[in-house]
This record gives structure tokens, sequence and C-alpha cells, in this order.
């Protein structure tokens, strides 16, 4: 197994992430467009690269954690040729997609990487920031075996269950279909949480309530923690409110492209979240 790791993105999730990797000893290469994380990371050895290009040169799986579709090309694929991760990654090292974003944006990457015997593999992560400074994440994998198993010893360090889906894109869709179950419970436990405060029930005692009643659920649990997640996000709430919303939309998306009327996705894809 290669002990040669990039990481790219150190945000809520990645940064974490990246840390435990660095505890782990893994030769560890690092960058993000802030300094105050990479700052952090060097304190524990990390190298800090200073493009996505010196990221694929130096390193043999290359990991990123950014928001979007559009941050990922960039990243992997550069703005202009040769700029991104890919740009400076050897033939056989192994692009890391655990950004939630939509199967055909990995097979976009995998096919520009292709041309240069450059491998593709996503593995989409569950459990928010908490399981992430744990270590145990959920990562769901799509790709071929010889590469998800090079992978497996990394994932295994950031995550306690890791799944192998299928092919590429497999382990995004996954996370696309738990996205789509767990951001609507929590848009539906805040409508419900809200009515019940407008009826005079403190949200105390309705959560009391709904967690030995139908209405429980990990989202009506983990209500309060939620929130307090979504404020420390780097945008404020409505930063992590927008990926919420990208992610339904996302789901809405494989939807349509698979035939599926999915009407709740479309809903909460296209609603202001409260």
């Amino acid at each position: 197994m290669s002990r040669r790791i990039g990481f790219i993105g150190l945000g809520n999730m990645g940064k974490p992430m990246a840390i435990n990797l660095a505890r782990a000893g893994f030769e560890l290469t690092v960058y993000d467009v802030r300094s105050e994380p990479l700052a952090e990371l060097a304190e524990l050895g990390a190298h800090v690269a200073a493009s996505t290009r010196e990221v694929g040169e130096r390193s043999d799986i290359i990991q990123t954690v950014v928001v979007d579709a559009a941050q990922v090309e960039q990243v992997m694929l550069g703005s202009r040729g040769g700029d991104g991760a890919l740009g400076g990654a050897s033939e056989g090292a192994i692009l890391v997609i655990h950004s939630t974003v939509s199967p055909l944006t990995c097979k976009k990457i995998a096919e520009a990487a292709s041309a240069k015997g450059v491998h593709v593999v996503d593995a989409a992560v569950s459990g928010a920031e908490e399981r992430s400074i744990a270590g145990t994440l959920t990562v769901m994998v799509g790709g071929d075996g010889p590469q998800v198993e090079a992978c497996r010893p990394v994932f295994e360090v950031v995550g306690e269950n890791v799944f192998h889906v299928g092919g590429l894109g497999q382990g995004l869709a996954a996370k696309l279909c738990n996205n789509l179950m767990g951001l609507a419970n929590m848009q539906t436990v805040e409508d419900a949480l809200r009515l019940a405060s407008a009826a005079g029930i403190t949200e105390e005692k309705m959560i009391e309530i709904a967690s030995v009643s139908t209405g429980d659920s990990w989202a009506l649990r983990n209500a309060p923690a939620m929130r307090e997640m979504m404020q420390r996000h780097p945008q404020g709430a409505d930063g992590a409110r927008a990926i919420g919303m990208k992610d339904l939309s996302l789901a809405a998306q494989l939807g349509r492209e698979l035939a599926l009327d999915l009407p709740i996705a479309e809903f909460f894809g296209e609603r202001r979240w409260t």
C-alpha cells in the first residue's frame, strides 16, 4: 500500500479526515485556499503544496473534499491544461472523490484521467463533522476492485463502515439516496418543531415526546447539534443550507436521469430551508 497521500479541501469534513491520516503516519501532502487549516496540518508533519498540481506530483492517492462539481473539476482537472491534480499525477495514481457530486461528474473526471493511465474512485462520506473528527465516518465507495482495495487502508482510517457499493459512481448514488432520506427528514423535523412552538409546546418537550413515539429519528434526536454544526460552517448556516439544497437537487437530477418521479426530492431541492 502506498503511504503517499494527497488531500485537497480542508473544511469541516476534510480537515479532520486529513488530521487522522497524518496521525496514522501517512506521508501527507495537503492543499487548501485558506492558510489556517494548512498551518494546523503542517504542525502534524504534512507537506503544504503550493498548488493542486503539486499535490498530484507528490501523491499516489489523491483525495478531495470540496463543495461542488465545479470545485471538483477545478482541483482535479484545472482551469487550463495540466494545472490540476491530474496534471501532476503519475500513471497508476488514484483520484478519490469524497465530495457529494453527480455520478456524471465522477465519470467525466474518470474519462480525462484514463488518458494518463490514472484511476478514479468515488468515496462519498456520511456522518457529519463529529464523526469525521472521530474517524468513524461511513464511506460509500464506487470503482474497480483493485483500486478500491488499494485505497481501503486509507478509508479505514477515516471511516468505521466502508461499503464497496459497486462500479464507478455508485458510491455517490448511495450517498445521494442517504442524503435524500436524511436531509428531507431534517427539514420535516424543523417544521414540526416550529409548529410545536407555535402551539405552545417547548422544543425540549416535543423532542422528548417524539423520541419515544412514531416521530423518532436521528434527525430529531440531533436537531440542536445539527443547528450548532451549521452555524460553524465557514459560510455560516446559509452556507450549510446551500449544500443541503445542492445535495437534494442532485438526488432529484439522478432520479430524472433514471426516469424516476421523486416528488419529495424535487420539493425539498427547490425549497428554501428554514
